[in-house]
């Protein structure tokens, strides 16, 4: 099962224990850019995004200009994220008379995010977390808690986010801080790369990266240069994920089950600015399905799943 919020249910219980011990209520620098990387060194959960492989495909039509990447550090970024998933799974009662069980998962969050660019390493991210809101009421009495969190962000060529560092505050409850780190990973998992060699509207590249967790997957996203505005770049992203293996590892145990149907799809567009490290605006939304045999073939758990994430200017 993969890490982002679709798979929240799951991966609950995991994540419940690894976020325990990374909290902090400390003041961090207001200024417009980050002195330090300071989340690095504060006691920060430190996570692992995987790297992508990028194959231009076509350089598109007229001059090729390179896509520098040259992050602001004279003001900080104010974008919202906000990240919805539906699972649905249907597996037969353990009364085996031949009916099925139905449940349901959904969790959206939408969280403000005040990113600054370190002032000495701009290809470092520092940010802090405002209130998240939630349309689940069970789930929104406790996001207040985690306003003033605070986390960092680095960067590869091409604008791609390698790690997540994320510091909940004191006050945080695990649930909270689970649909946070869920939300925050999802986003990332379909970060969209750059090419470093030039190219002209209308290019087009390939994105490969493998994302590790209960099943393992490889992320085959295509890309295309829809438009560019000096710095603010429109791309047009559809994304196909097939599983490595026939493997599903159940989180928070040792028992496997065979994946015997796998799709996962999406598409959508998202603006990115040259001069900010976070998109400044787009959405994105992925489909799909898979069939989970355990032991009794003839008893399969069928789920349907759905993400959506959307980046927008805060308010």
């Amino acid at each position: 099962m993969r890490r982002r919020a679709t798979y929240a249910a799951t991966a609950a219980v995991v994540l419940a224990a690894g976020l325990t011990a990374c909290s902090s209520d400390e003041p961090v620098d207001d200024a417009p850019c980050a002195a330090t990387a300071t989340s690095r060194d504060d006691g920060s959960r430190s996570i692992n995004i995987p790297t992508a492989e990028v194959t231009v495909l076509s350089p598109g039509e007229g001059v090729a200009q390179p896509l520098t990447v040259k992050p602001d550090t004279a003001s900080p970024q104010e974008v919202t994220l906000e990240t919805s998933s539906i699972e649905a799974s249907i597996a037969p009662t353990s009364a085996n008379d031949g009916t099925n069980e139905v449940q349901k998962t959904e969790q959206q969050l939408a969280t403000p995010i005040t990113a600054r660019s370190v002032c000495d390493d701009p290809t470092d991210l520092e940010f802090r977390i405002g209130t998240p809101t939630s349309k689940d009421t069970n789930l929104s009495s406790l996001l207040g808690a985690l306003d003033g969190s605070t986390g960092g962000l680095s960067f590869a060529a091409g604008m791609t986010p390698t790690r997540l560092r994320l510091k909940p505050t004191d006050a945080s409850e695990s649930p909270a801080r689970s649909a946070l780190e869920q939300s925050l990973i999802g986003s990332l998992d379909y970060a969209v790369p750059l090419p470093t060699s030039p190219v002209a509207p209308g290019a087009t590249w390939r994105s490969v990266r493998t994302v590790s967790a209960a099943a393992t997957v490889t992320q085959t996203m295509n890309v295309t240069l829809a438009a560019r505005d000096g710095d603010l770049l429109t791309l047009d992203v559809t994304v196909d994920e097939e599983p490595v293996n026939s493997v599903f590892a159940i989180p928070g145990s040792e028992a496997k089950l065979h994946i015997n149907r796998y799709s996962m799809t999406g598409k959508g567009s998202i603006t990115v600015d040259l001069r900010r490290l976070l998109p400044t605006a787009g959405r994105m939304s992925m489909k799909g399905g898979r069939e989970l045999v355990g032991d009794d073939p003839n008893r399969p758990i069928l789920q349907q799943n759905e993400f959506t994430l959307v980046w927008r200017k805060s308010q």
